[in-house]
C-alpha cells in the first residue's frame, strides 16, 4: 500500500526541521548533507511507513466489526488520523512518560509511539473492544514502548496520580472536562497537549476555573495547517503545581457537571 501523503509529510518535516535548527530532525538524528545521512532518513521513513500501512489495514479490518472510526478512506486516514496525530510531535521532546486518555483506536499515541521508540506511552480507554484492538496493534507493530489499560479515567488516576510527564488527548471532551480528567495525571512541570478545532477559544473561556483549581496554565497555542481548508490547534497546558487528590470527581461528573467559568 502506498502512503504517499504521509511519506511526503515525513520527509518534508525532516527537511524543515533540519533547515530550522541545523542539528535535529524528526528522527532525532545528527544532520549533514552526505549521502549516508540521506539514506538513513529514507530507511527510517520506510520503516515508519511499513508500520503505518499495517496499522491502517488492521484498523479497516477491525472497523468492519467494531466501528472504531468513521474515517476509513486511505487519503483521509493519512491526513486526519496519522498526520493529525503527529503534528505536535516536537512538543513532546522533553517528555519521556506519556499518557493518552480516551485513546479510542490509538490516536494520537500509536502514531507518536511509532516515531518515538525511546518514549513510553500508556493508553487508557473505558471501552474494552478498543483496548483489545490496541493490544493487537502493539503486538503486530512490535511496539514495546506502548501499554494499553482498560479503565475509567477516574479509577486510573487513583494509582497514577501525577505520574506522567505529559498527557495527549484528541477528540475526547471539551476543555473543562478534559482538564479535570488529565491534569491530575500530570507531574508538576509537565504538559497536556489538547488537540482542538477552530472553536478552541470558546473552550478556553470555559475552563479558567478548573485550570486554576488543578494548577494548569495555558502555555501556548500551536496552529497547524492540516489541509488547505482545515486547521488543527494544539493547546499546551502546563502543570504549575500540585492539584487536590479528589479530582477527577467520580460518577462521571466531569462530563455531566463540568466546572465552568
Amino acid at each position: 500500500m502506498q502512503l504517499d501523503i504521509l511519506k511526503d509529510y515525513l520527509i518534508n518535516k525532516s527537511c524543515k526541521n533540519t533547515c530550522e535548527n541545523g542539528e535535529k530532525s524528526l528522527y532525532q538524528s545528527k544532520v549533514s548533507q552526505n549521502n549516508s545521512d540521506i539514506s538513513l532518513y529514507y530507511d527510517k521513513v520506510s520503516l515508519y511507513l511499513t508500520k503505518f500501512s499495517l496499522y491502517y489495514d488492521k484498523l479497516i479490518e477491525w472497523n468492519n466489526k467494531f466501528n472504531l472510526t468513521a474515517i476509513t478512506g486511505l487519503e483521509d486516514a493519512q491526513i486526519k488520523h496519522f498526520i493529525d496525530s503527529i503534528l505536535p510531535n516536537d512538543l513532546l521532546d522533553k517528555s519521556e512518560n506519556i499518557c493518552d486518555v480516551g485513546c479510542g483506536a490509538g490516536f494520537p499515541s500509536i502514531p507518536l509511539a511509532i516515531l518515538n521508540p525511546d518514549k513510553k506511552f500508556t493508553l487508557v480507554d473505558s471501552v474494552n473492544k478498543k483496548i483489545s484492538f490496541i493490544n493487537y496493534i502493539i503486538e503486530l507493530l512490535e511496539l514495546p514502548n506502548v501499554t494499553a489499560i482498560h479503565s475509567r479515567v477516574e479509577d486510573f488516576v487513583k494509582d497514577n496520580f501525577q505520574s506522567f510527564d505529559a498527557c495527549v488527548a484528541r477528540a475526547v471532551a471539551s476543555m473543562p472536562t478534559l482538564a479535570e480528567y488529565t491534569l491530575p495525571l500530570i507531574k508538576k512541570g509537565g504538559i497536556l497537549l489538547a488537540y482542538k478545532g477552530i472553536n478552541y477559544k470558546e473552550e478556553l473561556e470555559q475552563c479558567s476555573k478548573i485550570l486554576d483549581i488543578l494548577k494548569g496554565k495555558l502555555k501556548d497555542v500551536n496552529e497547524y495547517d492540516l489541509t488547505d481548508e482545515e486547521k488543527r490547534f494544539v493547546l499546551v497546558i502546563q502543570k504549575i503545581g500540585d492539584c487536590p487528590k479528589k479530582y477527577p470527581r467520580n460518577g462521571n461528573k466531569p462530563r455531566l457537571q463540568p466546572i465552568l467559568g
